[in-house]
C-alpha cells in the first residue's frame, strides 16, 4: 500500500497549470515515456474541471485521450483498447454516481486502473469506492508533484490513498470483506509466514518486522514474496486486507501499543 500526502481540495487553479508546465520542463524522457504508455481518460460532471485537469496532466507528460461525463461516452478506438488505460474520475458532489461509473468501467475494461478524486469530507462511500474496483482515492491538494507521483504508483499496480483516511478504511474493513476461502482451498502458510503477515497488516516495514522477529531483513523480503504468491495478491495492501478477512488480525491492527506483541508471538 502507498499512503500519499495529497490533502486539500480538488481545485484546479491557474498556479496548478503553471506547476504542470514547470514539471514538464524538468522531467527526464523516461518519466514522460512511462506516463504516455497509458491511455489516460478523464471522467466527471464538470467540463471546466476536466479541461483544467487535462491541461495539467498533458503538461506533465500524460497522454490524455478523452474527457467525458459518463463511461458510456468513452468510445475507445480498437487500438486503444489493447493498451493500458488509466481512468481518473472527478467525483464532484455525487460520489455514489462516481462509484457506479467505476463499476461500469471495470466491467468493460477489467485491467484498467482507476483513480478517484474526491473532496476530503466524502468519507461515507470510501468502502464502496474500493469494492467498485478503484485503485486510488486521492485529494487534489495545493502541490502538484505528490498527485503526479500518486498516479504513477497506481499505474505501477499499487493501491494509493491519503494517510488521513487509513483509520476509516480499517474502521470499515467489514464492508470490504470478500467471502472467506474454504479451509480445503486455504493457502498453506507456515507459522512464521502468518506472523509476518500479521506484522505486515499492522503497517510495519520489513526492517521493523525483522527486528521484532529476530531474523534478517533479506529473509523477511523472501517471506513476504512467498506470502503474496500463496494468497494470490500483488501488494501489501491487498495482503493486509486478506489477513483481516481470514481472521489473522483481530481488532484494529493499527492500534497495537509499542512493544506489544501481536497474537501468536512468543512473549
Amino acid at each position: 500500500m502507498s499512503v500519499c500526502e495529497t490533502g486539500g481540495h480538488e481545485t484546479l487553479a491557474q498556479n496548478d497549470q503553471e506547476q504542470g508546465a514547470e514539471l514538464a520542463g524538468s522531467q527526464p524522457d523516461d518519466e514522460r515515456a512511462f506516463r504516455r504508455a497509458f491511455a489516460t481518460a478523464l471522467l466527471g460532471p464538470n467540463f471546466l474541471v476536466l479541461e483544467g485537469l487535462k491541461g495539467i496532466l498533458s503538461a506533465a507528460g500524460f497522454r490524455v485521450i478523452a474527457a467525458v461525463s459518463r463511461v458510456n461516452d468513452l468510445d475507445l478506438a480498437p487500438e486503444l483498447q489493447q493498451q493500458p488505460i488509466l481512468l481518473i474520475v472527478n467525483a464532484a458532489e455525487d460520489l455514489r454516481d462516481a462509484v457506479r461509473q467505476i463499476e461500469l468501467f471495470k466491467e468493460r475494461y477489467e485491467n484498467g486502473r482507476v483513480v478517484l478524486l474526491a473532496d476530503p469530507g466524502q468519507f461515507a462511500e470510501i468502502p464502496a469506492v474500493f469494492r467498485a474496483g478503484a485503485n486510488g482515492y486521492l485529494y487534489m491538494g495545493p502541490s502538484l508533484e505528490p498527485f503526479i507521483k500518486a498516479l504513477e504508483l497506481v499505474m505501477l499496480g499499487e493501491t494509493v490513498l491519503p494517510k488521513a483516511i487509513l483509520p476509516l478504511i480499517l474502521e470499515h474493513k467489514d464492508d470490504l470483506r470478500a467471502p472467506k476461502t474454504p479451509d480445503s482451498f486455504a493457502p498453506q502458510l507456515s507459522r512464521r509466514e502468518k506472523l509476518i503477515l500479521r506484522h505486515l497488516a499492522e503497517g510495519l516495514a520489513n526492517k521493523v518486522i525483522a527486528s521484532e522477529i529476530g531474523i534478517a531483513q533479506a529473509t523477511v523480503k523472501v517471506h513476504v514474496k512467498s506470502i503474496l504468491t500463496k494468497i494470490g495478491v500483488v501488494n501489501r495492501t491487498q495482503a493486509a486486507i486478506w489477513a483481516m478477512n481470514n481472521g489473522l488480525v483481530v481488532g484494529d491492527p493499527m492500534k497495537r501499543a509499542p512493544g506489544q506483541k501481536p497474537p501468536g508471538t512468543k512473549q
